[in-house]
């Protein structure tokens, strides 16, 4: 690794600071892809994420995320980041931009209750939908509020480990591991293949960065 690397793993910006005997993060070369231990904010910003939103509470939620949900591969990492990076517009959206009034009633989504609809709309940065999938969001994480307050307080607190809870819940971990094309993964995510260009754009980035 390089100085610069190694600065910026550590959110360190004088290297005068670097002690000898300091504990430091380093990319971890062994296994799977090579990947890095911690995602960074300058390694995101590489993708195409402005620092604007890149706060510490985001960069903790997404390295959380990647350990829970155990995107701890180069295909799964580079996957699952530019899916989220297309979809969120590359962070800038934490929800969806309708009103969610569409899902009103979708008792295929357990909207079962009058304002399920807008409140169980798509939440994080691949958009969790409706009142079943908050549940067993709510139940794997242990935090109530998600219910109780839904999709902004996922947005807020959750947008990162509420698309890695989407990942786990659909497999997507195994499909990454058969070395899929960016199409096979994205008619995972997406339905179709809206958005293809982008996403392979952020998906390249990422094979470069990781």
């Amino acid at each position: 690794m390089t100085l610069d690397e190694i600065m910026s793993l550590n959110g360190i910006t004088d290297p005068s600071r670097i002690q000898i005997g300091q504990v430091l993060q380093v990319y971890d070369s062994g296994g799977n892809g090579d990947i890095p231990v911690r995602v960074t904010a300058s390694q995101l910003n590489a993708i195409g994420w402005s620092y604007n939103y890149l706060s510490d509470s985001i960069l903790a939620d997404l390295n959380l995320c990647l350990e829970r949900f155990q995107i701890t591969t180069k295909s799964r990492l580079c996957h699952f980041l530019s899916q989220c990076s297309h979809e969120s517009g590359a962070g800038r959206y934490t929800a969806e931009i309708a009103d969610g009034s569409a899902y009103e009633g979708r008792q295929d989504l357990g909207n079962i209750y009058p304002g399920d609809g807008p409140k169980f709309k798509g939440g994080g940065y691949i958009q969790l939908t409706g009142r079943y999938n908050y549940t067993l969001f709510s139940q794997s994480v242990g935090d109530p509020e998600i219910i109780n307050q839904g999709v902004y307080y996922v947005a807020e607190h959750y947008p990162w480990q509420s698309a890695g809870f989407w990942w786990e819940l659909n497999n997507m971990n195994a499909l990454c591991d058969t070395n899929p094309t960016v199409r096979q993964v994205t008619l995972k995510v997406n339905g179709g293949t809206r958005g293809l260009e982008e996403r392979t754009r952020y998906y390249e980035r990422c094979v470069a960065i990781f």
